[in-house]
């Protein structure tokens, strides 16, 4: 049977303290002719071992199984696990076509940190700089003592809680500790200077990134492409827990291609 064709990438990447399968409510709500043409690519931080190892997640469906380089692959339901090494071949693979880059919280900077002329960036709560290091730091310091209640914490004031057995605390941390000196910004404007298009999502009811933060690393941006912040009434995990009050935005940029 002929593989449907491939029109678009979407490369997407969780934030801290959750994994691939923060996006499964999403996938789930997308119309079944973008899941047939799009191929979905996760960044996956391994947070939690025992359903996926740091690398790539790659989201198939019955009638759109992704061909890739000949790589080692452990299949978990619907999505499936690679190096991050095959991200390389995938960009080479489809260089054709669109690559959108869809990202939630710290998982949107993540993004900005690969070589991809992008077509469109969609930030999801996320930011470029995280500006409250006081309180940063003192979760940090936190965490290094017990980092299973710091993120039980987290997931409550996110509105989302995750399954999870095991931790990969050193993951956990070292994501922590790169928001104390993170700074995207110029990696942004270069992606918007090559032709991207930016969309960004907030709300005014965020525990984990004020809506004032947003409007700082976005609002610039978005005003050189008149367009402006997309901000709505949600939690931070919103897009997990409330799909539905994304979906009248997100759900065109996506079937555009």
């Amino acid at each position: 049977m002929k593989q449907p064709e491939i029109t678009q990438v979407l490369l997407i990447a969780h934030g801290w303290g959750y994994n691939h399968r923060f996006f499964d409510a999403l996938l789930n709500e997308l119309p079944t002719e973008v899941k047939t043409h799009t191929l979905f690519v996760c960044l996956e931080a391994g947070y939690f071992p025992e359903q996926a190892q740091q690398g790539l997640m790659i989201y198939t469906t019955g009638s759109n199984k992704v061909a890739t380089t000949t790589v080692g692959s452990c299949t978990t339901g619907m999505w499936e696990h690679y190096p991050a090494e095959a991200l390389h071949s995938l960009v080479l693979a489809h260089a054709e076509v669109p690559w959108l880059g869809l990202g939630h919280s710290l998982g949107f900077s993540k993004l900005l940190n690969f070589s991809v002329r992008w077509h469109s960036l969609f930030s999801l709560h996320g930011f470029t700089h995280f500006t409250n290091n006081r309180v940063l730091a003192r979760m940090i310091r936190k965490a290094e003592q017990n980092m299973a209640e710091v993120l039980g914490d987290f997931h409550q004031r996110c509105g989302h809680i995750p399954q999870w057995a095991t931790l990969n605390e050193q993951a956990l941390l070292a994501d922590l500790r790169s928001m104390q000196e993170l700074n995207a910004e110029k990696a942004l404007l270069q992606a918007l200077a090559q032709g991207a298009e930016l969309h960004a999502w907030a709300s005014n009811s965020d525990e984990i990134v004020p809506l004032a933060l947003a409007q700082q690393c976005f609002d610039k941006a978005l005003k050189q492409q008149n367009r402006m912040l997309l901000t709505l009434a949600s939690e931070h995990a919103g897009i997990a827990t409330a799909t539905a009050r994304y979906t009248d935005t997100l759900l065109p940029l996506l079937s555009q291609h």
